[in-house]
């Protein structure tokens, strides 16, 4: 493993994600919207907001999923990483997220839009 992805698993207490790579929420409102106000797609009530921190190590993929909400990633360090997008016209978007010249600080995707990392 990374020597610099061993560090940020400890320091920031990541565990294993189920879909790939180490994670850790790290914010979840107190406020939660009821089912009766949401979409017909959430069957349960859902918290304002949540943040988690998430990494990828070396060889490591977050596997295709679909979104039932926006998302927001920022980056902060290591290697760039490719979104890989498919949006709900089938249409793949491949997005950079990183520090070299041609990659985003942040991306934003989309809900109903498969994704992966």
């Amino acid at each position: 493993m990374n020597p610099q992805a061993r560090t940020y698993i400890k320091k920031l207490h990541l565990k294993k994600h189920p879909e790939g790579g180490y994670y850790r929420e790290v914010y979840r409102s107190g406020e939660k919207i009821l089912p009766g106000h949401l979409p017909m797609r959430y069957k349960s009530s859902r918290n304002f907001s949540t943040s988690i921190y998430f990494l990828l190590e070396g060889n490591q993929f977050s596997a295709f999923h679909l979104l039932q909400s926006d998302e927001l990633w920022h980056f902060y360090d290591g290697s760039d990483l490719r979104i890989y997008i498919i949006n709900p016209k089938g249409d793949l978007i491949i997005r950079k997220l990183g520090k070299s010249e041609d990659a985003d600080f942040q991306i934003a995707i989309e809900k109903y839009c498969w994704f992966a990392a």
